[in-house]
Protein backbone atom coordinates (compact mmCIF):
# COMPACT_ATOMS: atom_id res chain seq x y z
CA UNK A 1 0.00 0.00 0.00
CA UNK A 2 1.10 3.84 -0.73
CA UNK A 3 0.94 7.00 1.18
CA UNK A 4 -0.94 8.10 -1.98
CA UNK A 5 -3.89 5.42 -0.78
CA UNK A 6 -3.93 6.75 2.96
CA UNK A 7 -4.47 10.66 1.02
CA UNK A 8 -7.20 9.27 -1.05
CA UNK A 9 -8.74 7.67 2.47
CA UNK A 10 -8.44 10.83 4.20
CA UNK A 11 -9.43 13.07 1.61
CA UNK A 12 -9.26 16.73 1.12
CA UNK A 13 -8.61 19.17 4.14
CA UNK A 14 -6.50 21.92 5.31
CA UNK A 15 -3.09 21.55 6.39
CA UNK A 16 -1.31 23.98 9.11
CA UNK A 17 1.51 25.74 7.49
CA UNK A 18 2.46 29.07 8.25
CA UNK A 19 5.27 30.96 6.32
CA UNK A 20 8.77 31.13 8.07
CA UNK A 21 8.47 34.94 8.81
CA UNK A 22 5.23 34.89 10.40
CA UNK A 23 4.92 35.92 13.79
CA UNK A 24 4.55 33.80 17.09
CA UNK A 25 0.80 34.95 17.64
CA UNK A 26 0.24 33.64 14.13
CA UNK A 27 1.21 30.63 14.66
CA UNK A 28 -0.61 29.84 17.37
CA UNK A 29 -3.68 30.81 15.60
CA UNK A 30 -3.03 28.56 12.97
CA UNK A 31 -2.05 26.11 15.68
CA UNK A 32 -6.15 26.95 16.97
CA UNK A 33 -7.54 26.40 14.24
CA UNK A 34 -6.46 22.86 13.11
CA UNK A 35 -7.67 20.26 16.00
CA UNK A 36 -6.86 17.15 13.70
CA UNK A 37 -2.95 17.92 14.15
CA UNK A 38 -0.47 18.97 17.00
CA UNK A 39 2.25 20.45 14.53
CA UNK A 40 2.11 23.80 12.48
CA UNK A 41 4.26 23.07 9.23
CA UNK A 42 6.64 26.06 8.71
CA UNK A 43 7.23 26.98 4.71
CA UNK A 44 9.88 29.16 3.01
CA UNK A 45 9.04 31.71 0.52
CA UNK A 46 8.78 28.82 -2.02
CA UNK A 47 6.36 26.91 -0.58
CA UNK A 48 9.07 24.35 0.78
CA UNK A 49 8.92 22.90 4.14
CA UNK A 50 11.48 24.12 6.17
CA UNK A 51 10.70 22.77 9.68
CA UNK A 52 7.36 22.00 12.02
CA UNK A 53 5.88 23.53 15.50
CA UNK A 54 4.91 21.24 17.64
CA UNK A 55 2.16 22.22 20.40
CA UNK A 56 4.55 21.51 22.95
CA UNK A 57 6.88 23.52 21.44
CA UNK A 58 3.95 26.72 21.30
CA UNK A 59 3.15 25.82 25.19
CA UNK A 60 7.09 25.96 26.30
CA UNK A 61 7.28 29.43 24.58
CA UNK A 62 3.96 30.69 25.57
CA UNK A 63 3.73 28.93 29.47
CA UNK A 64 7.98 29.12 29.86
CA UNK A 65 7.58 29.23 33.53
CA UNK A 66 5.89 25.48 33.83
CA UNK A 67 9.01 24.10 31.91
CA UNK A 68 11.93 25.75 33.75
CA UNK A 69 13.39 22.22 34.36
CA UNK A 70 12.64 20.98 31.44
CA UNK A 71 14.10 23.39 29.15
CA UNK A 72 17.73 22.83 27.86
CA UNK A 73 19.77 25.86 28.67
CA UNK A 74 20.48 26.11 25.29
CA UNK A 75 17.30 26.60 24.11
CA UNK A 76 16.13 29.03 27.21
CA UNK A 77 18.36 32.11 25.06
CA UNK A 78 16.41 31.12 21.67
CA UNK A 79 13.33 31.30 23.71
CA UNK A 80 13.47 34.51 25.08
CA UNK A 81 14.44 36.42 21.55
CA UNK A 82 11.59 34.22 19.13
CA UNK A 83 10.00 36.67 17.20
CA UNK A 84 8.84 34.27 14.36
CA UNK A 85 8.26 30.97 13.39
CA UNK A 86 11.67 30.54 11.84
CA UNK A 87 12.96 31.00 15.12
CA UNK A 88 11.15 28.02 17.12
CA UNK A 89 10.73 25.81 14.45
CA UNK A 90 12.38 21.83 14.49
CA UNK A 91 14.71 21.75 11.59
CA UNK A 92 14.76 17.93 11.86
CA UNK A 93 12.00 16.40 10.21
CA UNK A 94 10.10 13.57 9.09
CA UNK A 95 8.46 13.67 5.60
CA UNK A 96 6.88 11.20 3.27
CA UNK A 97 6.19 10.93 -0.32
CA UNK A 98 2.85 9.96 -2.04
CA UNK A 99 4.72 7.09 -3.56
CA UNK A 100 6.40 5.58 -0.21
CA UNK A 101 5.06 2.72 0.74
CA UNK A 102 2.80 2.73 3.97
CA UNK A 103 5.25 -0.16 5.88
CA UNK A 104 8.31 2.29 5.66
CA UNK A 105 6.22 5.66 6.77
CA UNK A 106 5.00 3.18 9.80
CA UNK A 107 8.54 1.91 10.57
CA UNK A 108 10.08 5.75 10.72
CA UNK A 109 7.32 7.18 12.50
CA UNK A 110 7.35 4.51 14.94
CA UNK A 111 11.35 4.43 15.13
CA UNK A 112 11.13 8.38 15.72
CA UNK A 113 8.15 8.79 17.98
CA UNK A 114 6.47 11.18 15.69
CA UNK A 115 2.39 10.53 15.28
CA UNK A 116 2.21 13.11 12.51
CA UNK A 117 4.45 13.42 9.05
CA UNK A 118 3.92 15.15 6.20
CA UNK A 119 3.59 14.17 2.43
CA UNK A 120 5.89 16.26 0.06
CA UNK A 121 6.07 16.65 -3.95
CA UNK A 122 9.36 16.57 -5.61
CA UNK A 123 9.94 20.12 -5.37
CA UNK A 124 9.19 19.98 -1.00
CA UNK A 125 6.05 21.59 -0.75
CA UNK A 126 3.51 20.39 1.30
CA UNK A 127 0.88 18.25 -0.36
CA UNK A 128 -0.66 16.54 2.52
CA UNK A 129 -0.35 15.11 6.02
CA UNK A 130 -0.76 12.08 7.52
CA UNK A 131 -1.84 11.32 11.22
CA UNK A 132 -1.69 8.26 13.36
CA UNK A 133 -5.17 8.43 13.44
CA UNK A 134 -5.39 8.68 9.94
CA UNK A 135 -3.55 5.49 9.77
CA UNK A 136 -5.62 3.98 12.23
CA UNK A 137 -8.80 4.89 9.94
CA UNK A 138 -7.10 3.71 6.66
CA UNK A 139 -6.50 -0.04 8.56
CA UNK A 140 -10.00 -0.14 9.76
CA UNK A 141 -10.67 0.94 6.12
CA UNK A 142 -8.93 -1.95 4.40
CA UNK A 143 -8.63 -4.72 6.50
CA UNK A 144 -11.46 -5.04 9.09
CA UNK A 145 -14.68 -3.86 6.65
Amino acid sequence: MKISEVLDCVGPREIPIVDWNSNIDDVIQIMTDFIHSRLVYVVDEEKRLKGTISVDTLLRHIYPHHYEGKIHPHGILRRITAETARHIMEKRIITTTQDETVDNVLRRMASSGVKEISVLDKEGCIIGDITAIDLMRFYYMTYRR
